[in-house]
């Protein structure tokens, strides 16, 4: 994972692992939101009921993170 997002992904207590094919996978902590982000090369997949929805860059991946965490 991109340190910029792992650590963001740290200091905001999000749910994150590591899949069989070696991509990370970020997880809401609620379950009750159906959301995630899954790496895909140096872009970020956000996917909701997992249908992919917008790649996101790193900035944006992050602000997904930061806004996510204030809701």
């Amino acid at each position: 994972m991109e340190k910029p997002v792992l650590k963001e992904v740290k200091r905001l207590k999000f749910l994150y692992q590591l899949c069989e094919e070696n991509y990370w996978h970020i997880l809401p902590t609620q379950p009750k939101e159906t959301w995630k982000l899954t790496e895909a090369d140096s872009r970020w997949i956000l996917s909701v009921k997992n249908i992919p929805q917008l790649y996101l860059n790193l900035e944006e991946a992050i602000a997904f993170l930061a806004m996510r965490a204030r809701s």
